[in-house]
């Protein structure tokens, strides 16, 4: 099989292989995320999680201004607690993105494939 050169491929087929190769930045990638038939559970689910941190550094927050033992439990677990869910659903979404890139490599390597095979 013979290597494939840019200049063998239509311009059209150039400007989608330049497109492919262009990996995205990290931003550009979670920007993805609410694109798609997944974008309103992302959207839902972002929303959980900034809540859920929101809440969590209130909580924070009054366990910091807690007098007593009782009464730094009552703000410090709770505290804990949502801040580790809303991290936890942070770290969700990091393997979906992960996945999209994995995606555009594969769409790369098939459109040189194919080119490559004419």
């Amino acid at each position: 099989m013979t290597a494939l050169h840019p200049q063998d491929l239509s311009a059209e087929d150039q400007a989608v292989l330049r497109r492919l190769a262009q990996q995205p930045a990290f931003f550009e990638m979670a920007a993805g995320l609410f694109k798609g038939g997944n974008a309103w559970p992302t959207l839902a689910m972002m929303t959980a999680e900034i809540g859920l941190f929101i809440g969590g550094v209130w909580c924070a927050w009054r366990f910091g201004q807690a007098g007593e033992v009782i009464e730094a439990l009552r703000w410090g677990l709770p505290a804990l607690g949502m801040i580790l869910m809303s991290i936890t659903i942070k770290f969700a979404f990091w393997p979906v993105m992960h996945i999209h890139r994995l995606k555009r490599q594969v769409a790369e390597l098939e459109l040189r494939l194919t080119r490559g095979a004419r």
